[in-house]
């Protein structure tokens, strides 16, 4: 991201069209990367939430269905409730206790928490620019304009009597 700063008013029209382009482009981008954040933070949630379902004591011996693929299923049965294989990344699992399961998410979601909070203020900050952006172009064309309709007036040559 850069902090340079751009004097609105030294830019013509069509200069100020293309940096509007531009921040609404990049706004658009922070917006999608903070949904994607958002879903995976709701995925990490329902990790935990499963969890927590699945290691309570009244859910031991119990009977699952375990996906083969995204219409097949297979029969299983869970026998220790309280180790569970989660992915750290990249293909790899690792066996956690139901606990270290759970802070491993929660470790996630923390620092999903502290992306969205940065790219919630870096949208901000975009937001405010393409506002101000556009306000200018606004009195740039009203300037243009009133210079349209005193250029004419001035044109227009007045009856004599």
């Amino acid at each position: 991201m850069s902090n340079q700063k751009i004097d609105l008013t030294q830019l013509n029209p069509e200069q100020l069209n293309a940096v509007k382009q531009q921040f609404d482009q990049e706004l658009q981008h922070f917006q999608q990367s903070l949904q994607a954040l958002m879903v995976a933070k709701s995925k990490f949630v329902e990790c935990i939430n499963d969890i927590k379902t699945v290691s309570s004591n009244a859910k031991n011996e119990q009977n699952i269905l375990i996906p083969a693929s995204p219409s097949l299923y297979i029969p299983g049965k869970i026998h220790d409730n309280k180790k569970f294989m989660v992915d750290v990344g990249t293909g790899y699992y690792v066996e956690k206790s139901d606990i270290e399961a759970i802070e491993f998410y929660e470790k996630k979601i923390n620092k999903l928490n502290k992306e969205s909070v940065q790219i919630q203020d870096i949208i901000k900050e975009k937001s405010q620019s393409s506002m101000a952006i556009a306000t200018q172009m606004r009195q740039m064309a009203m300037q243009q304009a009133m210079a349209a309709k005193e250029g004419a007036n001035k044109a227009t040559p007045t009856a004599v009597k």
